[in-house]
């Protein structure tokens, strides 16, 4: 039997899943309309019966309207344009991972990526092509014992014929002895090879256990992922509140989330088009998990409609602004791409792309 068999069990899971907190005592409802679209509200309608979930974590826009960003801004005093546009900033937190956002607007509107809520398109394949991989090796590895308990029980019916000379031929003949070393030797080797194969096994069936349970795992994130409304956000002084779903675009890899019953601080717009080659920007976000984290850079470049920039953007990045030196937000940092040579570039969509497309719901 190949040993690789035996040896390669390597599964990339994803994150943990989604935590439904409890954060206040308020409530908002969730149901779905006659079209199947997903409304939420303070006041379900009172034909929805048990289709109305209650929601818990969300501000209730008739206790009052909270003042978010004073309460922070007297905890965390920023003392520039960037701590404030840091103050502003959030950690995302969906059922496949966690992300970075932050707030566009006062009445608590927030930007983040489309893939932090839902998943990387190009991460989702390489895992599925990883299970279909390791699928196949359990199919090729079940098989290869399925021959190795065969040439087991072949070997077994040949030690059995074995003995059954033996008993014919007469105590202390050469015959025997000789045919009775020879039937040692075989056993000795039948037995080592039992043994082994019974370990192999025995590990096999522990790591295709943990398989299973891992892939039961995405997939139910996954699953969680496509149809989730709800989400968790951390601030900048670690408490947690949860945000709703407004929309997430369709072309760009964009989300509008919304913290309802708050004025929260938020990161103003840089000028349109202001963004320059050899800019001062700074990332800010959640990378590796380290929260409120800012790194600096330049501007070196446009493609594709992306700005790109040197700042180091990490996973857990996506989803947080680049801002200038004044602290307003020229764009959100969507993803890296690494060369063989060098560090990669980041890119970010434009702020004023997150902008037209959430025209409608921003006005």
């Amino acid at each position: 039997m190949q040993k690789s068999v035996f040896r390669r069990w390597v599964f990339c899971g994803f994150m943990a899943a989604c935590l439904w907190g409890v954060i206040g005592s308020a409530e908002v409802y969730q149901y779905q309309d006659s079209q199947g679209n997903w409304i939420f509200t303070d006041t379900p309608p009172p034909d929805a019966g048990e289709n109305v979930l209650i929601m818990d974590g969300m501000v209730d826009r008739g206790a009052g309207v909270r003042n978010l960003k004073s309460e922070l801004e007297k905890t965390v005093a920023p003392e520039n344009g960037v701590a404030a546009a840091a103050l502003a900033t959030v950690t995302v937190k969906s059922a496949i991972g966690t992300g970075s956002g932050f707030f566009i607007s006062e009445d608590g509107f927030l930007l983040t990526n489309r893939h932090v809520i839902r998943g990387d398109a190009r991460q989702n394949q390489a895992v599925e092509d990883s299970i279909m991989q390791m699928e196949d090796r359990i199919t090729a590895a079940e098989k290869e014992f399925e021959i190795a308990g065969k040439q087991l029980a072949r070997e077994r019916e040949i030690l059995a014929e074995m003995e059954a000379v033996m008993e014919k031929l007469p105590t202390g003949s050469a015959q025997r002895e000789t045919l009775g070393q020879q039937y040692q030797n075989r056993l000795t080797y039948y037995q080592e090879i039992q043994k082994e194969m019974k370990g192999k096994q025995a590990a096999f069936e522990r790591q295709k256990e943990i398989f299973k349970t891992e892939k039961t795992g995405y997939e139910s994130r996954q699953a969680l992922a496509g149809v989730s409304r709800n989400f968790e956000i951390t601030l900048k002084t670690g408490e947690i509140l949860h945000a709703w779903l407004v929309r997430a675009a369709m072309v760009h890899d964009l989300a509008l989330l919304k913290v309802d019953g708050c004025t929260t601080p938020y990161i103003p717009a840089a000028v349109r088009d202001s963004a320059a080659r050899q800019q001062t920007v700074f990332a800010i976000g959640s990378p590796l998990n380290f929260a409120d984290t800012v790194q600096n850079g330049i501007v070196t470049g446009f493609s594709g409609g992306f700005i790109q920039t040197n700042a180091p953007i990490y996973p857990g990045n996506s989803g947080g602004p680049l801002v200038n030196d004044q602290g307003h937000v020229i764009g959100i940092n969507t993803f890296k791409e690494l060369t063989r040579n060098f560090e990669g570039m980041g890119f970010a969509i434009p702020i004023h792309t997150a902008l037209e497309e959430f025209a409608g719901e921003l006005k």
